[in-house]
């Protein structure tokens, strides 16, 4: 039995897939719209659909009217289009967290953009830190993930986000904001950055395959209204329009209420295994293993020993079939890596997580025994 506690992260639980759901918005949205599915539509989406996500994202005090709303072939190519697009403020550089969703560096270099870091611990950031980059540095824009960061699991506070869009218009910074779990929160005074923006200066995202299927590839941009024109071309010359059947099928699952009652009960299951998650690793890792306090969502940060190196031990527990995934992705190349694994929860049951959590310590003394008696370091294991 596979304990995936982060390889195939892309990908929900199979079997909490809505399955006849999805088959029935599909037969729905063929019925409805007919030809007009296999037609080049809007590059920015569906008006009918753009108008459903409205309404839906001011549950989340998002606040923007349908013609302020972009619909995207997932939030990734979002963030490709806003890489690659001029901003307003003529700026260059892009300020990432650190440690940051590995695709977004991945971007950055393919794109030959420069990435500037800035230190993202399990208690937040440091604010002060934060405007100094503001104020001295040539900042295009801030990509952050404020709620159940990747790889932390963590959230920003309240006065954190609030202070954030404060100094986006104090210095002329735009943020992006990658708000790509939002229909996993359980606090509902939880609000994103983009509710305290009154400068036109938070790019809102929103992730819609991480409930449904992400090979529906779907997600929604919120634009200052200078922005709409630029992302209209970009995301024109990029794939014309997004699949128009699944926009469809979005819309239906969103207007019948099939998305929000999946949503919660999504909630409740990977609220029940992250509790699993945490109560393991108190049961079988003592003080010199650490496990971030993600209040949800689907990831959390183990910090490992010093003398454990994360990618051997991530290979040897693949040669057991238990799937882990060591941080140094998610760092630019030129910050010191902190030594952890990155936890999730979202293709693993709770016994498999507690299975999983064990054999990770079992495997963990193995390998900490081994360079006891081995002085030289010689690895035995390899990366695969």
């Amino acid at each position: 039995m596979c304990r995936d506690l982060c390889r195939d992260v892309r990908n929900p639980d199979p079997g909490i897939i809505p399955y006849e759901d999805l088959q029935h918005g599909l037969s729905r949205a063929v019925q409805l719209y007919g030809d007009r599915l296999f037609a080049y539509g809007d590059p920015l989406g569906l008006p009918s659909l753009r108008e459903a996500i409205s309404q839906h994202l001011a549950v989340s005090q998002i606040f923007a009217g349908p013609q302020r709303i972009g619909v995207v072939s997932g939030a990734q190519q979002a963030l490709h289009l806003l890489a690659s697009m001029p901003f307003p403020n003529g700026k260059s550089a892009v300020l990432v967290e650190q440690p940051c969703y590995a695709g977004m560096l991945k971007l950055l270099n393919l794109l030959g953009i420069t990435a500037i870091g800035i230190a993202r611990t399990e208690f937040g950031l440091d604010l002060d830190e934060l405007e100094r980059h503001f104020r001295n540095n040539s900042i295009k824009f801030f990509y952050t993930v404020p709620r159940f960061h990747n790889p932390l699991g963590t959230s920003l506070s309240r006065q954190e986000k609030e202070a954030i869009a404060a100094m986006a218009e104090k210095y002329d910074v735009y943020i992006v904001e990658d708000d790509y779990l939002a229909d996993l929160e359980t606090d509902g005074r939880s609000d994103p950055i983009c509710s305290y923006d009154r400068s036109g200066r938070v790019i809102y995202l929103r992730s819609f395959s991480k409930i449904m299927l992400p090979g529906l590839r779907l997600g929604a941009a919120v634009l200052p209204e200078a922005f709409i024109h630029s992302f209209r071309m970009y995301k024109s010359s990029s794939d014309l329009s997004t699949s128009a059947l699944s926009q469809a099928a979005l819309e239906i699952h969103l207007g019948s209420g099939l998305f929000q009652r999946h949503a919660a009960i999504m909630r409740e299951r990977y609220g029940v295994r992250m509790k699993a998650l945490q109560e393991a690793c108190g049961r079988y890792l003592n003080e010199g293993f650490r496990l971030s306090r993600s209040a949800g969502g689907i990831f959390a940060r183990l910090e490992l020993p010093d003398h454990l190196g994360a990618e051997e031990l991530a290979a040897a527990l693949f040669q057991k079939d238990v799937h882990v995934f060591p941080t140094a992705p998610c760092y630019l190349p030129s910050v010191e890596i902190a030594n952890g694994l990155r936890l999730s929860i979202i293709r693993a049951n709770e016994q498999e997580i507690g299975d999983g959590i064990r054999m990770l310590r079992e495997t963990a003394d193995e390998l900490m025994s081994r360079s006891r008696t081995n002085p030289s370091g010689r690895s035995a294991i390899t990366w695969i």
